[in-house]
């Protein structure tokens, strides 16, 4: 399927490389019907956590949460700025946003593409 556009990531073609197991474990989840925290998702949380040799892993939804998460965890909120790329994913400005912060844009060295001197 050629659309003319150059592909960012083939999704299809990494699922059918592991379509059993996949669809097993998706099989699984739905006979037992706990789509949320369910006996999978603490399986991993726990995996997950002896593996990065932590004694919690809290999983979730998604990266937004995350990095929210994260800046609440560090008392990050009300009244705070947080500084971070113009070219950053718009995740992060809404995490900062939700958080409570005020998030500040600084432009980005032209040779790293890092945040420029603060």
């Amino acid at each position: 399927m050629s659309n003319g556009k150059i592909q960012f990531v083939d999704l299809v073609a990494q699922y059918q490389t592991i379509k059993p197991e996949v669809d097993a474990a998706m099989a699984k989840v739905c006979a037992r019907g706990d789509f949320i925290l369910g006996e999978d998702v603490k399986l991993f949380e726990q995996e997950f956590a002896a593996f990065c040799k932590a004694p919690h892993c809290v999983t979730v939804a998604n990266g937004t949460e995350a990095l929210q998460l994260a800046l609440m965890a560090c008392g990050v909120g009300p009244g705070d700025e947080v500084i971070t790329c113009t070219h950053t994913f718009i995740a992060t400005v809404l995490a900062i946003h939700q958080a409570g912060a005020k998030p500040v844009l600084v432009d980005c060295d032209p040779r790293y593409y890092t945040a420029d001197r603060v």
